[in-house]
Order: structure tokens, then sequence, then C-alpha cells
């Protein structure tokens, strides 16, 4: 059957075209997906300013915080095939247009920068920059160290292949602002001519062990250089996994809808053949053979594309903050391989269910249904439905009952998946349903065009049907995705603000504000309270489960309970000073611990402290509290991300003209944009890429099946010109049709909206609504139902330019 699947296909280019759009598109995006899911699990970060080394020897790169290494260790690290050992630190710089990282000057060698302007450091108070910071040789310069600023004069200005900001000091004084006595953040091997870098790293690593150090070579030097990318990947794998999954769904249903209406067009020819004494089996190898050869040239063909879209994915990803801007994207052939063979799949799946009734069907029987197609039901069909209906009502109820917050997307999207699954392998049903309900309205509304228009959905509700569900698919997803997203956004942006009892919010622009501007506007007019906030994660030592995470807040010792609305159960915040710790009840409770008892935990940077509960909190954050300055020891580099200020806030416009980089924000305008804000607008931005993506997709297959179902029906149309219908009288007809089936999926895309935002607003905050303005709702379905009329009415007028005589012989 392979043979004659191959020659038929050449007499049916168009019927297919559809088919191949969606398999390429899809295979595109699937294989796109796989390599970002690659990316994710490599976390491959290159180096870039110690591309020169081709070891490190560092703290495990694995802690938020990279804990510091033994200057001694150099001894150790000396060992056969190294021509060089060289030290550097990293001391968080402030400079005036934003952040950047001080080292080492002798450290230089290390890197691929190279002195533009001026000389190297000699001397106490003097700095190299690199020159993408707009520093002059020669000018004085003031920069944020430890949480003080201190002026420099640019002595030099470097160039090179870097993106983060350097600034090189002189070895005595970086040592001195690095403040850690006998401590080094890294070494940079450098090995002699002709050593293998595989040998000495073994050497190393069997000469450090057990000394708190690892040996890092390839990318994973990058992780030492870039330590915010430590654990970037797990976002991508994360975003990757529901994207691709999302894309296959869509793939599914678009190319089953499209080779439904390819074979529903060849039911004659099916029913001929078996007449003449073909098997269902040797009609289902047709179908397949066709579909495989549409598929194998799709896949080929979207290969090379999802190369160049997982990219560009990953490109804007990471200017999204969503991945490190540094994370090489990596596809080898297990994601190609595995992009295949789930798009190969996924169309021969498609394509024996599209095959299926007309292979079973009696020849007889096929022959009557030749024109109108009547049956659709079959027992796998009602089985699958069912299984995804039952998991989306089981998903939908987890999430309203038993998830809290923006967990809950987590269940929510996967909620819409189901339901808009389930109801696609029903949508038949659906469509006589809606037929039904819309039959006396349109008649009415409609005169003789909405007459013929039902009697022409009744007759045809199998295929109405197939229109039915790209509408809804796109409706019911993009309108489920995106008010997730503005939900979240206005739960969590409303929480952080409720939260706060400060009165104005300090941020910079550059990302940070030194430790010293929280009393500078406490001294101001006006002030109550003024307290720092920083955030980092911690561990509980005893706890046993590294992923049991918790974020940790450094504040102001006496401004707390002026500034975050903190609900205290047990003991008091006024005692939250020097080793000492606020904890939620949940982690007590998980911990058997009580007010006085000492807690042991570990910190970002690998270091454990032993810290006394306080009190206890019972908040909506489950967020520990610190003293500010035990967080900074371990965190940050003495740098604060923000100040919580109550009262006084005319006067804090003073501060701009010493800090030109802070800004004055209320608590709603944080929210908006600042802490945890600016996760909410990078996921809101992500989702909407996403979106946009999955429904781009949904309406080029959305058209391609209104295309082929208007093409259908050339007889049809050629027939009424025939007996007197005008070109008028046949637009408005199916235009009619096209409002019918723009309805039709309207309200199963909000069936299947509904119950996916419902139980997610009562996950966030016990609303029954979800939270975003009316006009996004209006907006899609507007453009959804414009598409399918303006589709339907331009496809009807292309094929109305055929004379009837010459289309009814044609097609007889």
């Amino acid at each position: 059957m392979l043979g004659l699947a191959l020659r038929t296909l050449r007499f049916r280019i168009g019927g297919f075209a559809a088919s191949f759009i969606a398999l390429f598109l899809g295979a595109a995006i699937v294989m796109a997906c796989g390599g970002l899911m690659e990316s994710g699990i490599r976390n491959a970060v290159a180096p870039q300013r110690l591309a020169n080394a081709p070891l490190l020897v560092s703290g495990d790169p694995s802690y938020l915080e990279r804990p510091p290494v033994a200057e001694s260790l150099a001894a150790a690290v000396d060992v056969p095939g190294v021509a060089k050992v060289v030290p550097d630190v990293s001391i968080p710089v402030a400079l005036p247009g934003g952040d950047a990282t001080g080292h080492l000057w002798s450290a230089l060698e290390l890197t691929p920068y190279r002195v533009d302007t001026g000389r190297g450091p000699e001397r106490t108070g003097e700095v190299v920059l690199d020159a993408k910071s707009g520093a002059a040789v020669g000018r004085e310069i003031t920069l944020g160290i430890a949480g003080k600023n201190r002026d420099f004069v640019v002595v030099g200005l470097l160039s090179g292949p870097v993106d983060a900001p350097a600034a090189y000091f002189s070895d005595d004084e970086g040592r001195r602002l690095y403040a850690k006595p006998g401590k080094v953040d890294l070494f940079g091997v450098l090995l002699e001519p002709g050593a293998s870098a595989d040998t000495v790293r073994d050497e190393l690593a069997g000469a450090i062990g057990g000394r708190g150090a690892v040996v890092l070579a390839g990318d994973e030097r990058g992780l030492a250089e870039f330590p915010d990318a430590r654990g970037g990947g797990e976002g991508v794998i994360t975003l990757a996994a529901v994207f691709g999954g999302l894309a296959i769904m869509v793939a599914m249903f678009v190319v089953a809808g499209t080779l439904g209406l390819s074979v529903q067009q060849r039911h004659r020819e099916m029913a001929l053949l078996r007449a003449i004494g073909s098997t269902p089996g040797q009609l289902r190898r047709l179908v397949l053979g066709e579909t495989a050869v549409v598929a194998v040239l799709a896949t080929l063909l979207g290969w090379p594309l999802s190369g160049y879209l997982g990219r560009w994915l990953l490109t804007q990803l990471g200017g999204a903050g969503v991945a490190p801007t540094q994370l090489a994207f990596r596809q080898g052939w297990v994601p190609i391989a595995a992009g295949a063979a789930i798009s190969m799949l996924s169309a021969l799946v498609a394509a024996f269910v599209a095959g299926r009734g007309a292979a079973v069907t009696k020849p007889t029987e096929a022959l009557m249904e030749a024109s109108l197609q009547s049956r659709w039901f079959s027992v796998p069909r009602l089985v699958f439905a069912l299984v995804c209906l039952g998991g989306g009502v089981a998903l939908s109820v987890i999430t309203a009952l038993v998830m809290s917050g923006p967990v809950a997307a987590s269940t929510a999207g996967p909620t819409a998946m189901l339901w808009a699954s389930g109801i696609a392998l029903l949508s038949p049903a659906a469509a006589t349903v809606i037929i039904a309900l819309l039959r006396w309205p349109v008649r009415a509304l409609g005169g003789l065009a909405g007459y013929l228009a039902v009697l022409n959905a009744g007759a045809r509700r199998v295929r109405v049907a197939g229109a039915i569900t790209p509408v809804m698919l796109a409706t019911g997803l993009a309108t489920a995705l995106i008010y997730l997203q503005t939900t979240q956004a206005g739960g969590g942006g409303g929480g952080f603000a409720e939260n706060l009892r400060a009165d104005a919010v300090l941020g910079s622009s550059s990302g940070s504000l030194p430790a010293e501007v929280v009393a500078e506007a406490s001294a101001l007019p006006g002030v109550e309270a003024a307290s720092a906030l920083v955030d980092t994660e911690g561990y509980f030592a005893d706890h046993g489960d590294d992923d049991d995470e918790i974020t940790v807040l450094g504040v102001t010792p006496g401004a707390v309970e002026q500034t975050l609305a903190v609900t205290v159960t047990a003991g008091s915040v006024a005692d939250l000073r020097g080793d000492a710790v606020v904890l939620p009840g949940k982690w007590a409770d998980e911990l058997g611990a009580a007010v006085g008892d000492t807690v042991k935990m570990r910190l970002s940077d690998g270091q454990f402290v032993q810290v006394k509960l306080v009190a206890v909190h019972d908040g909506p954050y489950e967020s520990a509290l610190m003293p500010v300055d035990l967080v900074l020891k371990h965190a940050k580099g003495g740098q604060i991300s923000w100040v919580l200020v109550k009262g006084g806030t005319d006067a804090l416009t003073s501060l701009t003209d010493k800090y030109p980089n802070l800004r004055v924000q209320d608590p709603s305008e944080a929210s908006a944009g600042g802490s945890g804000g600016g996760g909410e607008q990078t996921g809101a931005w992500v989702n909407y890429l996403l979106v946009g993506m999955i429904l781009a997709y949904t309406v080029i297959s959305l058209v391609n099946t209104l295309v082929i179902a208007t093409g259908e029906r050339r007889r049809e149309f050629a027939l009424q010109r025939l007996i007197g219908a005008t070109h008028g009288q046949i637009l408005r007809m199916v235009g009619v049709e096209a409002v019918v089936v723009s309805l039709g999926g309207i309200l199963l895309g909000g069936i299947v909206s509904l119950v996916t935002l419902v139980p997610f607003a009562l996950a966030m905050d016990g609303s029954w609504w979800p939270s975003g303005p009316i006009g996004i709702y209006l907006t899609i379905v507007g453009a959804v139902s414009g598409l399918t009329l303006l589709s339907t009415l331009l496809s009807t007028a292309y094929v109305l330019r055929t004379p009837p005589v010459e289309a009814a012989a044609t097609l007889s």
C-alpha cells in the first residue's frame, strides 16, 4: 500500500498541504523544546573572563554564594603539568551605571582582556574598569563596596569579549577590600606546554580532596564566573516540558482534524475501494502510508528550523531573566531523534484515528455516507475522552481545594489541556447540542441565509465539529493561559503590597544599594523607621532534605514591625538581634522548635550558623527573618536589595542626589516591578511569548481547516448556483455558518477557561472570578471570530470563481 500511497499523494497535494504545515511547525517546535531541555539539563555556561585558564580550583559552585577557599591551598594545586597558579577574588562593586565585580590585577592574565588606555593600578585608590562602563582615564569615580561609597581614580580601561562588567584593583587593595584574610575565591591554573588538562585535573582532584574545593574544567568554569547561573537550567527544563507538551497536544488535534477532513473528502473513494474488495487493514495502511510520507518530509524540513527557533527562544528567555544569559544552547541527536519520533508518532496516531472510520464502515454504508458523514462515535474515543475529562475534574478540584498561592499554576495549566482534549474528542456531540441551541435564534436573525446555514450545519454536524475544535482550542487555551498570568500577577502584587506597612520602598536601577542607605534614610525628617530587605536562601541542617529550601529575608532589627506586616504567634520580633531568627509556624512545627531553642541552618554560601529562635510568625509568605548584618556576612557582598521606609516619604527624594540610581516607589509600584514583581513581569512575558507561539500555530491550523472544509463543498455551491442562487446569497449563507462555528468554539472554549480559572482564582485569593481586564477576553474572541469569518468568506469566494457547470462536471 505504500506504493499506492506515494502515487495518490501527487493528486492530493492541496489536501495534504494543511497536514504538512501543521506537522512541519509541530516538529520544529517539539525539537526546539527538546534542545531547550537538553540545554537546561547540561546547564553549560562557557567562561568569559576566565577563558584563558584551562582549569579552575574554587569552592563548590552549587551554592548560591560560592564559599571561599584557603589561600594556602595554592601549594597543593601546584602538581606536575601546572605552569602557574593565579589566585583571584570577587568583590561586589556598585558602579554609577550598574553593578560590577572587582578582582586582583595579577589575575588579568586569566582573562581575554587587554589594556586599551592607561595602565594598571599601582597604589591605593586606583582602579581599572571595563571600557563599556563609560568611565574616562584620569577621572574620579565613586564605587559602592561592602555597603560604603569609596572614591577611586580611573587609571586604565580594558576591552574584551566579556559580558559582566569588571573592576581591577592592585593586589594589596583588592585583598583588603575582599576582607577575608587567608581566603580567595578561586585559583586559575595555567598548564605547561603539552600538558593534558584531563590528566592534570585528575591530579588536582586527588591533591585537594576533602579540603572544601573542587576542580572545574570546560563549561563548568562558567559556573565559577557566573554563580547566578547555578541551577538556572531548571526553569528552562520546566518551560520546555510544558511548552513542548502543549505543542504536542495541539499538533495531534490539528493534524487529526486536517487529516479527518482530508479522509472525509475521499469517503466515496474509500467506499469504492471497499466495494471492489479492499480490506479495512489495507485502507488503514493507505492512510498511514500517505501520512508517514508527509510526516517524514515535514520533520526533515522542520529539523533545521528547530535549531534557530530553540536558540531564539533561549535568547528571549535569557533577556527576560528566566534563564542565565550565558547559558549555551545545546541540541544533540537525542532531542532531535526524540522530537522526530514524537512528531511521527503523533501524526500516525492522528492518521489512525482519522482513517479508522472509513476503514471499518461497510461498503454500502460508506457509499451512502460519501456525501454526508454521520458516524463519529467509537468506544476508544469515548474512553479517552472520559479519561481526559476525569483528569480535568480531578485537577480542578486539587487546584481549588489543595493548592494555594502561585504554586496552583502547576496544576491549573494541565487542567486546561485535559479539559480541551476531552471536549475536542466529544466535539461532534457538543456540536449537535450547540446547533440545536442556536437553531431558532439563527433562523430568526439570519433569514433565508440563516435557515440554510442551520440546515447545512445539522446535516454536516461531524464536519462542523471539525471546524469548531480549532476555534475552541484557540479561545480556550488563550483565555485560560493569559488569565492565569493576570490572576497570578494580581494576587502576587496585591499580596506583596498588603504585607508591607512601609509607606515607600527604595530600590535601585542597578539592582542593589549600599547598606549605609538604611541609616541615611532613618535620619531624614519625618521618617519613623527604615529597614533593609535582602532575600537569600537557607536550609535546615538537621532536617535532612536539601530540597526543603526556605527563603531568608534579611531585615533591620528594631524596624521590622513598623515596615513589615508580621503576625507574631509566639515570642517577639523585638528580640531579632545578633544570631537570631524568626520562623514561619509551619517550619517551627516541622522542626519541633520552640522560642528560645537553637536552630542549625546552612546559608547560601554553604556556611553553617547556629541561630536562636526568637519568634514564630504566621504570614502568607513562608520566609524566615534574620538580622540583615548576619545575612550580609553570607550573601550579597554587603549590598542590599531594598529599603522599606515608614513615614517621611517627601524627604526621600533628597537621597537621589547622592545615589543617582536610587528609586523611590510606593508599595504598589514595588509589587509590580520590585521584590517579586520583577519575577511576575518576567513570568508574564514568558507566558505571553509561549501562548503567542501556540496561538499562531493554532490559528494557522484553523485557517487550514476552514479552507479545506470550504473547498470540499465546490459541488454543493455549483449546484446551488445552477438552480439560481447568487454569489451574495452563498456568501451570506457561509457567513452565517462561520458565525455558528465561532459561537460554538467560543462557548466550548469558555467552558475550558472557566473550569481552569475559577479553581485557580479560589486558590490564589478565595475569589470566584479571575483577575484581569475584560478587554483581553474580548480581544481573543474578536480576533478568533474575525479570522474564522474571513477565512471562510475568502475561501468560498475563491471557490465561486469557477463557473458552476465546470465545477459540477469536474467533481462528478
